[in-house]
């Protein structure tokens, strides 16, 4: 019964955190994207998306 009571996984929450501090970081760099080494970044993940 305690498992039940336990809450996600471990790796579930490693996936959560990792997912997190990705988006933050994507975010991050799409606020600084007027800069060189940001702006190369957001293009080369607009043409992954093909956008």
């Amino acid at each position: 019964m305690a498992q039940a009571e336990a809450g996600p996984s471990v790796l579930a929450r490693l996936v959560l955190v990792l997912l997190g501090v990705s988006f933050l970081g994507a975010a991050w760099v799409w606020g600084h994207r007027s800069e060189p080494w940001a702006g190369q970044m957001v293009e080369r993940a607009r043409q992954a998306v093909g956008r």
